[in-house]
C-alpha cells in the first residue's frame, strides 16, 4: 500500500469536476440570504421540494459513475479479459456408484465366513489352499446350481450361507451392529474329538451329510459355531488340511483328551508295509491314524495305505501339534459368544433372574467363575439357588462370612487358574440337575479320582442356578 500509485489513483482522488461545486461556504451564504429576507429575522427551515432535491443527487451519482468508468477503462479491461479468457464451464461431478446392496438380486451378505470350493458338485478340496469368503462385505452372486452359488473368483459355496433379505435387515441397523449379529460366530480355535464315526456336513442342518467319513477318535480343530453346530478343520493322513467347511453337530464331539485321540503324529521312525507287502519306513513327524489300540502297541495307517505298528510312547496324539500354537486350555472355560459376555455385564448390574433365562448350565458356571475371580460376591450370591428346600444362607449372613476372608478373591482366582490349566470340561444334564464335570487332562475317563463336579439346579421358573457349596 506504500508503493507508487497508478495514474488513475490521483485522477479519482481529484474527483470528476475541475473545481469544487457545492462547498460549505456556498451553503452558509444561502442560509444568510434566506435569514435576511425572512420576517422576524428567524431562519426558516430550508425546504426543497422532494423532486427538486432528488434530481441533483442522482445527477451527481451518475456523473461519478461515468467518470470512474472512463478513468478505469484502460486498467480494468486487460484484467477482466485475462481473468475470464478461455473459461470453460466445469463438467458435472461424477455421481457416486450405487452400493452393491442396492441390487439385492445379485449381492447379499453371508451368515458368516466360509471356505469355498472349486465347483458346485465338489465336497472336497484335497491338496488345494483354502479360499476363505469373508462375510464382512456382500458377495456378488454370479450363478446358481445344485444348491450352490458362484461367488467371488468363480468359487462356489452352498446357498445356505446366504443371509436372506440382508438389505432389509440393514435398513434400521448400523453396519457394525449388523455384522456383529451374524449367526455364525468365529471363535478362538480349540480341539475336539469325534465320538462316533460320521459323515460331516457342508453346512449346518444339511439334509443328507455329503462330506467324507470322520472316524471315531479323529481330532478336529473348532473355528466357528452356529447354534448347536461346530465348523472344524481336519487333517488328511498325508499332512494336508481339508480346505472346505466341515460342519458337525456339537453333540457328536467330545472334549479333547490325548488318551482318546486316534489321530496324531509319529514321534520316531517306524517300520511298516505298503499295499504290495513291501517293507517301508514311516518317518518321524508323519501324520497317522490308529486303527487298533492295545495296551502297549498301536496298529496305525499312514499315507492312506501304509500300515504298521508302533509303541504307545511313540504316538503324539494331535495332528495339528506341529502346526498350531494353541494353548492347551479347554475353551469350554470361556465365553464363546460375545452376546453372552455382554449379558453377564447386564446381570452384574441388575442381579435379577431375567438375564439368566435361556442360558445353559455351563454359561451359569462361567458367570460364577468370573464373578468369584473379581471378588463380586453380590453377583455370586445372586447366582445361588434360593428357597426353603435348599441350604443356602441368607444374603447378609453370606456376605458377612465371605467378608471375614480378605483374600477370598485371590484364593478364588488361584483355584480357577489351576483348574483351567489341568482340567477339561463337559456338561451333564439329568432332569432338573446338571453337573459341569472337570476331568484332569491325560487321565482315563473312568478314573473318578481325577474328576471334580460343579452342581447346578433348575428352579421353578426354569432357570439354572448354582447349588449351595457346588463342589462338595
Amino acid at each position: 500500500m506504500n508503493g507508487p500509485k497508478p495514474e488513475w489513483y490521483d485522477k479519482l482522488k481529484a474527483g470528476p469536476f475541475a473545481r469544487k461545486t457545492f462547498t460549505m461556504d456556498d451553503i452558509y451564504r444561502i442560509e444568510q440570504k434566506t435569514a435576511e429576507s425572512a420576517q422576524g429575522g428567524r431562519v426558516p427551515k430550508l425546504t426543497i421540494p422532494k423532486r427538486r432535491r432528488t434530481l441533483p443527487v442522482l445527477a451527481a451519482v451518475f456523473l461519478c459513475v461515468a467518470a470512474a468508468a472512463f478513468l478505469f477503462r484502460g486498467e480494468l479491461e486487460p484484467a477482466v479479459t485475462k481473468a475470464w479468457s478461455g473459461f470453460v464451464k466445469p463438467t458435472e461431478p461424477p455421481q457416486a456408484t450405487v452400493p452393491p446392496m442396492q441390487d439385492s438380486k445379485s449381492y447379499s451378505y453371508l451368515k458368516g465366513d466360509t471356505y469355498s470350493l472349486s465347483g458346485p458338485d465338489e465336497t472336497s478340496s484335497y491338496g488345494s489352499d483354502p479360499y476363505l469368503v469373508s462375510s464382512d462385505r456382500p458377495v456378488k452372486i454370479r450363478d446358481k446350481k445344485n444348491g450352490f452359488i458362484q461367488v467371488n473368483n468363480d468359487r462356489w459355496i452352498p446357498e445356505w450361507f446366504v443371509l436372506k433379505e440382508s438389505d432389509k435387515l440393514l435398513e434400521n441397523t448400523e453396519l457394525n451392529e449388523f455384522l456383529r449379529q451374524r449367526p455364525i460366530v468365529n471363535v478362538s480355535p480349540y480341539y475336539r474329538i469325534v465320538k462316533n464315526s460320521l459323515n460331516f456336513s457342508l453346512y449346518p442342518g444339511e439334509e443328507k451329510p455329503s462330506g467324507f467319513l470322520l472316524k471315531q477318535g479323529r481330532v478336529v480343530k473348532v473355528i466357528r459355531e452356529y447354534e448347536n453346530w461346530l465348523c472344524v478343520r481336519v487333517m488328511y493322513t498325508d499332512g494336508l488340511e481339508y480346505s472346505g467347511d466341515v460342519w458337525v453337530p456339537k453333540s457328536e464331539l467330545a472334549v479333547y483328551e490325548p488318551s482318546k485321540a486316534r489321530e496324531g503324529l509319529l514321534k520316531s521312525r517306524a517300520i511298516a508295509t505298503d499295499s504290495t507287502g513291501q517293507t517301508v519306513y514311516v518317518t518321524e513327524g508323519s501324520p497317522i491314524m490308529i486303527e487298533d489300540l492295545s495296551e502297549n502297541k498301536y496298529t496305525f495307517t499312514a499315507f492312506r495305505d501304509i500300515k504298521g505298528t508302533l509303541f504307545k510312547s511313540d504316538f503324539l496324539a494331535n495332528p495339528f501339534e506341529k502346526k498350531d500354537q494353541i494353548p492347551q486350555v479347554d475353551y469350554q472355560w470361556y465365553f464363546s459368544k460375545r452376546e453372552t459376555l455382554e449379558n453377564f455385564d447386564v446381570f452384574t448390574k441388575t442381579r435379577t433372574d431375567d438375564p439368566l433365562k435361556g442360558l445353559e448350565p455351563i454359561d451359569i458356571f462361567r458367570y460364577y467363575v468370573m464373578a468369584s475371580e473379581k471378588g463380586d460376591w453380590e453377583t455370586v450370591y445372586a447366582l445361588l439357588i434360593k428357597g426353603s428346600d435348599y441350604a443356602t444362607p441368607g444374603r447378609e449372613e453370606y456376605l458377612s462370612d465371605i467378608g471375614r476372608e480378605p483374600d477370598a478373591d485371590k484364593q478364588a482366582k488361584q483355584k480357577w487358574d489351576a483348574l483351567r490349566k489341568d482340567y477339561t470340561l463337559y456338561q451333564e444334564i439329568s432332569g432338573d440337575s446338571a453337573y459341569i464335570v472337570m476331568t484332569k487332562r491325560g487321565s482315563g475317563s473312568s478314573s473318578s479320582e481325577d474328576k471334580q463336579a460343579f452342581s447346578l439346579i433348575r428352579n421353578k421358573a426354569g432357570i439354572w442356578k448354582v447349588s449351595w457349596l457346588p463342589m462338595q
